[in-house]
């Protein structure tokens, strides 16, 4: 990867970068459903910001907004289900969810910063009123957080 990575004008986070780099982070399609046999974080710290949740599957790059998912095929669930008042499509980008099947997508959140992102994701209550949580400030906290790459 290169020192600098964007996903339209939004810059990813170096340590996500390094992550990736480090083939800690899926980097290929046989990465990711490793995932599934494999996770890459304990149950134990997902509780920390998702009790409801059992697993975290990370998307491999490249990265996209969510105003180019919802643009496509997957329209129907960021409009229906995807708490579109709670997030800035265009200042989103997807890195991953929480499984099978789970429907939360976990996001870089850029609206209050533009080059240190929060990650929020998607919290289910009833389709109509499903929310979105703050999970960490930045990507460098989310990443503490999870244990991920803590030997970078």
């Amino acid at each position: 990867m290169s020192k600098d990575f964007t996903v339209g004008s939004l810059l990813i986070p170096k340590r996500l970068l390094a992550l990736i780099d480090s083939g800690f982070w899926p980097r290929t399609s046989g990465e990711e459903r490793q995932q599934i046999l494999h996770p890459l974080v304990t149950r134990e710290s997902i509780l920390l910001f998702a009790p409801e949740e059992e697993r975290i599957y990370f998307v491999k790059p490249p990265f996209h907004t969510i105003e180019k998912r919802a643009n496509g095929k997957e329209n129907e669930f960021w409009s229906k289900f995807g708490a579109p008042e709670g997030v800035s499509p265009e200042l989103s980008i997807s890195i991953g969810d929480f499984g099978l099947g789970s429907e939360s997508p976990i996001l870089l959140d850029y609206r209050q910063d533009r080059s240190n992102p929060a990650v929020i994701r998607l919290k289910w209550r009833k389709p109509e009123s499903n929310v979105w949580v703050r999970c960490a400030n930045s990507f460098d906290e989310f990443a503490d957080m999870l244990g991920l790459g803590s030997s970078l």
